[in-house]
């Protein structure tokens, strides 16, 4: 019996630190975040520790307590592998979302624009009937604005893992006659010599929701999680305000 009793005894105690340890157990749960070229939020020219959005996800999900590992991907493949649910999220998306499930905010706001080689530049995009037969990159995945997609403009696709620094080049060479940017801000200036031949403009009036996809086969309560820790950074430090104040 005293046997019995002292057996009993333990696994009550082991019963007791099994339960003890469950509020921890999710300490260590990790969220597979998959990446965009995204200049300047993204570079893939430099190291992910570098690029403030990175930082900010980062900053965002370990101060939850969450694990969080970044893979790089072109755009496309970056959609393949959230839909097969190799990774759990995927940033930044600047869809509308409507047939991407998203995080409850949008990360930030772009306003999108067109970059030319400078003796090419128009400066003022509304004027597109200057955009007949123009040759216009675009990278693969990438929704482009109204008074674009309606032009006579060419558009083709630009793909790889680094498309706009390869579209910025394709244009440089006058292999494009423009290059479809998302956010085309800083892309050029005088600190810049990677892009000295090249001018930008944006669409004006033409802000985008930049978002955070997430896997069709992410759990609900991972989900949650997620989301919940997102939401929280924001409405503590925005990303946009995170960027001005690091840039």
């Amino acid at each position: 019996m005293v046997t019995n009793e002292g057996t009993l005894r333990e696994l009550y105690k082991l019963a007791i630190f099994c339960l003890a340890l469950m509020p921890f157990s999710g300490f260590t749960q990790t969220i597979k975040v998959g990446l965009i070229d995204f200049p300047p939020h993204i570079s893939f020219n430099e190291k992910n520790e570098k690029s403030l959005l990175v930082q900010y996800i980062n900053n965002a999900f370990t101060s939850a307590g969450l694990k969080v590992t970044f893979t790089r991907f072109p755009g496309e493949r970056g959609t393949i592998e959230l839909n097969k649910g190799s990774i759990d999220i995927l940033l930044p998306i600047d869809d509308d979302g409507s047939e991407i499930k998203t995080l409850s905010l949008p990360v930030f706001h772009s306003v999108p624009g067109l970059c030319f080689k400078k003796e090419n530049f128009i400066p003022i995009l509304s004027a597109t009937h200057r955009f007949h037969n123009l040759l216009i990159g675009v990278p693969i995945g990438v929704n482009v604005v109204s008074p674009l997609a309606d032009s006579s403009a060419l558009l083709v696709s630009v793909k790889g893992d680094d498309a706009i620094d390869r579209g910025i080049e394709l244009t440089q060479r006058g292999r494009l006659d423009a290059f479809y940017h998302p956010n085309p801000n800083k892309v050029y200036h005088r600190k810049n010599k990677l892009f000295k031949e090249v001018a930008c403009s944006s669409f004006h009036g033409f802000s985008n929701d930049v978002n955070i996809a997430v896997s069709p086969l992410l759990a609900p309560d991972k989900y949650e999680r997620i989301n919940k820790a997102f939401v929280k950074s924001m409405k503590e430090n925005s990303y946009e305000y995170y960027f001005a104040s690091h840039k």
